[in-house]
């Protein structure tokens, strides 16, 4: 591939040679290549009248919002994407310190967003005027997007990613999942969720159809989803397997039309590959790893039935950087063990208008042989083993309890082990606290599942606290929301006990 390559050119030579193939298909209605190429240059057309436009796409994942995406890029500009969904003040936040130039939505959430941003034109798809474009749309400006993470401060922050950060992605993913337009590709995580570019990338550049799931029950149950549209590309954080799980919808009949499973975001556990590689011996599972700074992966690893075994320990590996892209591990008390430092051409700029910040997560990196790179200091910790290098915990995970060092993951490892596969393990008072997912026809017993744990992890290691609830707080990205889970466990434990002696635990006791 060219290394002009850029996603919205690709785009638009997809839709001239196919402007009769389905582009989105979503609630039933289905637009061609042709008819999104169209809203595409119209929004263009309007984008183009301001110079290095900023654009906010307030849209959920709707053909006007990909329209908006593909456009941004045609005028010279950039985006960003908002989850609709997402706490009224975050928003408002974001519009507060991007004041972009256009907002294209509509509805309340829009007359909100305008607020803040005073000075922007407010473009509702559905009623654009037409307009002649103010250049001939082949200016491409550095940045592609600049995306809000919360991260673990739950103050937003902006990652700029440049367009060469995107692209060097976009040929990647064109040449290793080999989209066809054959293919029906999800777009499961919400489009203010990075690995959403994913599905983008994959489906547009590759001809494909695009399926949004925007209806709640599908986004719950997806699998019934997966059999009703035949997709056969299917992309998601892992903890979407193990709603699936819970639901015992991990069924051949359920998934039998998905050749590829690309997961990110999280780590991807050996219980899924089990459930997923039982109901689809034939598929091909591809774990992924990298934050929003590295857009969106920079390491890959592909498993097959007969062998992911190998790659397994508490959970998948993480497999080897992609080929622009450094993997190094720093900070270890052996060369095996360390901060995860990533390098390459996908690094993000930084992050919007916080230049303190940016220093202090990119910074030179010494590789022998190679002298000063710029890195990103991810705060994830990993191990290799055998060559592999596998993720344990975040360096803000990592606690110690009575003078003990104690990972989180580790502990969370031990629960899954007893049976119990959603599971969150938090430091409170100098002891470990821990919350479980509940599972169907499962009884809940806190000191059997005490005494079980006894065999798998240190003494101090075992919560002195542990609750069940019946469905895991999540965050607007679907992965499991720690704070949220702090909070109701510490509602939990302050209540008063309302409940009946347990007799038998009191002669255990």
């Amino acid at each position: 591939m060219q290394a002009s390559f850029d996603l919205a050119d690709e785009f638009l030579r997809q839709a001239q040679r196919r402007p009769q193939h389905p582009a989105v298909v979503v609630d039933e209605v289905c637009l061609s290549y042709k008819d999104l190429a169209r809203q595409v240059l119209r929004l263009a057309a309007h984008f183009s009248r301001r110079v290095d436009p900023r654009i906010l796409v307030a849209l959920p994942q709707v053909p006007d919002a990909y329209a908006a995406i593909i456009a941004s890029g045609l005028a010279g500009g950039y985006y960003t994407p908002l989850n609709p969904v997402a706490p009224t003040a975050k928003l408002r936040r974001i519009a507060r310190l991007l004041q972009p130039d256009f907002i294209v939505g509509r509805g309340a959430i829009v007359a909100d967003l305008a607020d803040e941003a005073p000075a922007a034109e407010i473009l509702d798809p559905a009623r654009l005027s037409v307009v002649e474009p103010a250049h001939d749309l082949t200016r491409r400006h550095r940045l592609a997007y600049v995306t809000f993470t919360s991260g673990s401060t739950g103050i937003p922050k902006g990652v700029m990613v440049s367009r060469q950060a995107i692209n060097t992605y976009a040929r990647w993913v064109n040449q290793r999942f080999g989209i066809t337009p054959e293919d029906r590709v999800s777009q499961h995580p919400n489009l203010a969720f990075d690995i959403s570019m994913t599905d983008i990338i994959g489906a547009f550049c590759g001809g494909a159809t695009l399926y949004p799931l925007l209806d709640e029950a599908d986004r719950l149950m997806p699998a019934r989803m997966i059999e009703r549209e035949k997709i056969t590309v299917w992309n998601s954080v892992p903890s979407v397997v193990s709603l699936m799980m819970q639901a015992r919808h991990v069924t051949e009949r359920n998934l039998g039309s998905v050749r590829l499973f690309n997961f990110c975001g999280e780590p991807l556990l050996p219980e899924h590959l089990s459930a997923l590689f039982a109901a689809r011996p034939d598929a091909v599972v591809q774990n992924t790893y990298g934050p929003t700074e590295g857009t969106v992966a920079m390491t890959a690893l592909q498993l097959r039935a007969d062998s992911w075994q190998e790659y397994a320990r508490t959970s998948i590996a993480l497999g080897e950087a992609l080929p622009a892209m450094r993997l190094d591990l720093v900070g270890g008390s052996h060369p095996d063990e360390g901060q995860i430092v990533i390098s390459g051409p996908q690094l993000a700029d930084g992050y919007w208008q916080e230049p303190a910040l940016s220093r202090q997560a990119f910074r030179p990196l010494k590789i022998a042989g190679h002298g000063l790179v710029q890195g990103y200091w991810t705060g994830d910790w990993a191990e290799r083993h055998d060559g592999q290098v596998y993720f344990r915990e975040r360096l803000d995970f990592q606690v110690k309890i009575r003078g003990f060092r104690v990972e989180l993951d580790e502990v969370s490892a031990a629960l899954r082990d007893c049976g119990w596969p959603i599971a969150c393990v938090v430091a409170r008072q100098d002891a470990l606290a821990a919350v479980v997912e509940a599972v169907p026809g499962k009884e809940f017993d806190e000191s059997g599942l005490r005494r079980a744990l006894a065999c798998r992890v240190e003494s101090y290691a075992i919560p002195l606290n542990i609750r069940a609830i019946e469905r895991m707080p999540r965050n607007e990205n679907d992965k499991l929301d720690r704070t949220a889970v702090t909070d109701w466990l510490e509602q939990e434990l302050a209540a008063p006990d309302t409940s009946p002696p347990n007799r038998q635990n009191e002669k255990e006791a």
